[in-house]
C-alpha cells in the first residue's frame, strides 16, 4: 500500500514540471519563464534577440527581470540546428532552465545576374619622350549589388612597351562577390615623335633680270604632334647668288614644340635667257636608257655624235633647243660604271642637259649615289640640270628623297616651259629588293596632273612636257586627254628599249630606242599665244641626221679624258670567245658561276640579268664583262626547300646550275638545298622568302665572271662555256 501511495505522490510531481524546463525547488514555490519559442535564423542577419517578448515570474506571480540567455553552442556561420538556454532564479533561490532550438539555414538570395560596369575607359596616344600617362586614372569599376569594385580591377598589360611604337590593346577584367565578371579592352597608341616634315619645296629657277624668287612659295611645314608650322619656317639664302649663273644651296628650317630641328637643302638655279628673244620654233632633243653607252659601238652610236646635233642646235639656237632625258641613263658600261655614273654627270653638263628624269637602273648603286650628284653642296661632281621623280617618295609617306624634284622650269627666250617626271607604277619589281624596300612609285598619272596644274596655276608656263621611265599606254591616254591646267604638250617614254612616235589626243608619244641607238627629236612651232600650232617628230639616226656621222669635238675630247683612265680596262683582251654564245647559254654560264662561288646545291641566274651576246673570235676585256653583266649584283646563298627550288627550276625567266651529281629529278619537296643567286632574283622572288639559313660569300657576280675568264686564260686564249 505505501508503495502505491508514493508512486502516485511521484506522478502528481511530474505533471507539475512546466514543459521542458529544468526546476529546481525549493519549499517556496517554483519560477515560471514564459513567452519563449524554436527560432529561423539566417546566416548574415543581425543575432536574434533572445529576450524579445520574453518574460519570467516566481510562485507568486512577481516578475523576475534577471533572464540569463546562454547561447554559446551556436555557430552563426554554420547552417545546422542547435539549443539555447533560459535561465531564472527568485528570490528563494528557485531555478528554473528554459530549452529553445535555434535552425541556423543559408540566406535564401535571389541569383546576381547583374554585371559590374566599367567607366572612364578611353582610348590614348602616347609620343615617346612625354610624360607616361597615368591609363588608370580615371577608369572605375561599380556593381549595382556590391558597390565599388574599382580596387578589385585587374589589367592584362604585359605586353605595353612605352619606348616602342605600336598600338597595343590593355585589357580589364573585374569581378563582383556574385562570381559575375566583366572585361573590356582599350589601346594606348605609342608613337614614335616624329620630326616636322617640310612640304612643296622644288628645286627654284631664277634667270637674271627677273625678279628675286618667292622662296616660301608652296612651302608648308606640319608637325604630327603641334600642327601647322608654317609661321615658325625660316629661309636661309645667304650663299644663293642671284647674279651669277650657278646653282647655290638654300635652306628651309623649322622646329617643332620637341625640339627638333628641320633643315631641308633645296637647290637654286640661276641662269641666263633673253626674254626679249620671240620663240617661234622649239627644237627638243630626247633620250632613254642609254645604260652607260657612252663610246660608239656598232649600232650605238655614242654620246659624241649625239652631242654633235644637239650642241649644233644648241650653239645656233641657244633659246630655241631643248634636251630631255627619261631614265636609266648611267649603269651598263664599264666607262660610266667605274665612275659611278659621274662620268656622263659631267657629260651630260657639257651637252647642255635640261631634265634628268629618274628610272629603275638609277637604283642599282643605291638612289643616294646618284642623287648626290644633285646635291648643291656636293663636293663631287655637281650636275647642271635636275632629277625628276615627282611620284617616287618614301614608303608610305609623301616626302621625296632628298635633291629628287617634282618639275622643271626652263624658260627659252619668252616661252617658259614646264617639265614633269615621273617613274611607272610597279616598275619597284625590276630593282633589287634591298635597294627598293625604303621608296615606293605612287600613281604617275595622278602625280603628273598635279604637278601639271601646279606648273599652269603658280607658274604660269606655256608648254608642259610630260616624262615617265615606262611604256604604259594607261597613262599615255590619260595624260595626253587634260586639259586646261591639265594640259600636256607632249609625253616622253622610257623603259622598253622601244623606238616609236604615236600620237594619242593630237598630242606626240615618243621614245628612242635605248643604248644611243637613236636621238629622239620634234620640232615644236609656237604660235603668238605660246602655244604648239604644229610638230615634226622622229627619231634621228646616221641616216636621216647626217650630223650623227661626226662626233662633237669638245665632247669627244671629254669622253678620252675619262677613257684615258680606265685604257687598261677596255683594251687588255683576257680572252677570246671560242665560239658564238647566246644570252641563254651565257645566263646559264653565269648560273654555274654563282654555284661555285658560293658552293651551293643549285645555282640560279635571270635572263633579264644578261644584256648581251658573244661572237666567235670575240675579244674580251673587262668592257666586255659589263657589257654581258653590267648590274654588279652581289651574290646570295640561301637554305630553301626543295619545293620552292623546283618552282624556280621551273620558271621561264631564269637559268639554272646543279651541282655534280644532282638531278633535277633527285629534288625533294620537303628537303632543304643550298641555292645561290643574285641579289636581285633573292629580294624579288619568292622562292627565297622563307629561307632557313643565308650565306653572303661578299662577291659581285660579273667580277665572278671575270675571275672565270682569267682562270681559263691560265691555259688558254680560247674561252669556253663547258
Amino acid at each position: 500500500m505505501k508503495k502505491i501511495l508514493r508512486t502516485f505522490i511521484l506522478l502528481i510531481i511530474l505533471i507539475g514540471i512546466y514543459g521542458c524546463e529544468e526546476v529546481d525547488t525549493p519549499s517556496y514555490g517554483i519560477p515560471t519563464i514564459t513567452d519563449v519559442s524554436d527560432i529561423t535564423y539566417e546566416i548574415g542577419d543581425d543575432i536574434p534577440n533572445y529576450l524579445n517578448g520574453v518574460s519570467a515570474y516566481d510562485h507568486l506571480g512577481v516578475s523576475i527581470f534577471d533572464i540569463t540567455v546562454d547561447d554559446s553552442q551556436v555557430d552563426y556561420d554554420l547552417a545546422g540546428d542547435y539549443y539555447v538556454y533560459y535561465r531564472v532564479t527568485d528570490s528563494n533561490g528557485s531555478k528554473i532552465t528554459a530549452t529553445i532550438t535555434i535552425t541556423v539555414e543559408e540566406k535564401d538570395v535571389a541569383p546576381d545576374y547583374t554585371f559590374p560596369q566599367f567607366s572612364g575607359i578611353k582610348e590614348i596616344t602616347y609620343y615617346i619622350g612625354q610624360d607616361i600617362p597615368n591609363y588608370k586614372a580615371d577608369i572605375t569599376a561599380s556593381d549595382e549589388i556590391d558597390g565599388d569594385l574599382t580596387q578589385a580591377i585587374i589589367y592584362d598589360e604585359s605586353m605595353l612597351d612605352f619606348e616602342q611604337a605600336g598600338v597595343y590593346t590593355i585589357g580589364l577584367m573585374v569581378y563582383d562577390q556574385s562570381g559575375n565578371r566583366k572585361t573590356d579592352t582599350f589601346t594606348i597608341t605609342v608613337i614614335d615623335n616624329q620630326k616636322p616634315i617640310i612640304s612643296g619645296y622644288n628645286r627654284i629657277y631664277h634667270y637674271i633680270g627677273d625678279a628675286n624668287p618667292v622662296y616660301l612659295k608652296l612651302i608648308n611645314a606640319y608637325d604630327q604632334e603641334d600642327g601647322d608650322l608654317n609661321e615658325l619656317i625660316e629661309v636661309n639664302d645667304t650663299l644663293v647668288d642671284l647674279l651669277t649663273p650657278g646653282i647655290y644651296p638654300l635652306y628651309y628650317s623649322v622646329s617643332d614644340s620637341f625640339g627638333y630641328d628641320v633643315v631641308q637643302v633645296v637647290s637654286v638655279q640661276v641662269m641666263e635667257n633673253d626674254q626679249t628673244h620671240e620663240t617661234d620654233e622649239l627644237n627638243l632633243f630626247y633620250i632613254n636608257d642609254t645604260h652607260g653607252s657612252i663610246l660608239e659601238d656598232d649600232s650605238e652610236m655614242g654620246l659624241a655624235k649625239l652631242g654633235n646635233v644637239i650642241l649644233d642646235e644648241y650653239t645656233q639656237n641657244p633659246y630655241e633647243t631643248l634636251f630631255l632625258s627619261g631614265g636609266d641613263l648611267l649603269q651598263g658600261n664599264v666607262l660610266s660604271n667605274y665612275f659611278y655614273g659621274s662620268s656622263m654627270i659631267d657629260m651630260f653638263n657639257y651637252m647642255n642637259l635640261d631634265v634628268f628624269t629618274l628610272g629603275n637602273h638609277e637604283f642599282d648603286w643605291g638612289v643616294d649615289v646618284i642623287t648626290e650628284y644633285f646635291n648643291p653642296n656636293t663636293l663631287g661632281t655637281l650636275a647642271n640640270y635636275p632629277l625628276l621623280g615627282a611620284n617616287v617618295f618614301y614608303k608610305d609617306t609623301e616626302v621625296r628623297p632628298d635633291y629628287v624634284d617634282a618639275y622643271a622650269v626652263i624658260n627659252k627666250g619668252d616661252l617658259k616651259i614646264g617639265v614633269v617626271g615621273v617613274i611607272g607604277e610597279g616598275i619597284e619589281s625590276s630593282i633589287a629588293k634591298s635597294r627598293i624596300e625604303d621608296y615606293e612609285f605612287a600613281d604617275p598619272t595622278y602625280w603628273t596632273n598635279y604637278y601639271t596644274k601646279i606648273l599652269r596655276s603658280e607658274y604660269d608656263v606655256d608648254l608642259v612636257f610630260a616624262i615617265i621611265h615606262d611604256n604604259d599606254s594607261y597613262y599615255n591616254n590619260a595624260v595626253s586627254s587634260g586639259y586646261g591646267d591639265y594640259k600636256v604638250d607632249a609625253i616622253f617614254n622610257g623603259h622598253s628599249h622601244s623606238t616609236y612616235v604615236d600620237e594619242s589626243s593630237g598630242i606626240p608619244i615618243m621614245q628612242s630606242a635605248s643604248n644611243a641607238r637613236a636621238l629622239g627629236h620634234i620640232e615644236f612651232s609656237i604660235n603668238n599665244n605660246q602655244e604648239v600650232s604644229s610638230y615634226i617628230a622622229q627619231n634621228l639616226n646616221a641616216y636621216t641626221d647626217t650630223r650623227l656621222n661626226n662626233e662633237y669635238f669638245g665632247l669627244a675630247t671629254l669622253i678620252n679624258g675619262y677613257v684615258s683612265q680606265i685604257e687598261p680596262l677596255l683594251n687588255e683582251v683576257i680572252i677570246y670567245s671560242s665560239q658564238s654564245y647566246g644570252k641563254t647559254e651565257l645566263t646559264e654560264f653565269m648560273a654555274k658561276i654563282i654555284r661555285e662561288a658560293a658552293d651551293s646545291d643549285v645555282g640560279i641566274h635571270n635572263s633579264g640579268g644578261t644584256r648581251e651576246t658573244l661572237n666567235q673570235g670575240q675579244a674580251m676585256t673587262i668592257g666586255t664583262t659589263y657589257e654581258i653583266f653590267p648590274f654588279d649584283n652581289q651574290i646570295i646563298s640561301a637554305k630553301i626547300l626543295g619545293i620552292e627550288l623546283i618552282g624556280l627550276i621551273n620558271n621561264s625567266s631564269v637559268e639554272y646550275s646543279l651541282r655534280e651529281g644532282l638531278n633535277v629529278s633527285d629534288i625533294v619537296a620537303g628537303d632543304y638545298y643550298w641555292v645561290s643567286t643574285n641579289d636581285y632574283v633573292f629580294g624579288n622572288y619568292d622562292a627565297f622568302q622563307d629561307y632557313i639559313d643565308i650565306y653572303k660569300p661578299g662577291t659581285v657576280d660579273r667580277i665572278a665572271f671575270e675571275d672565270e675568264l682569267r682562270r681559263q686564260a691560265l691555259t688558254s686564249t680560247q674561252f669556253i662555256i663547258d
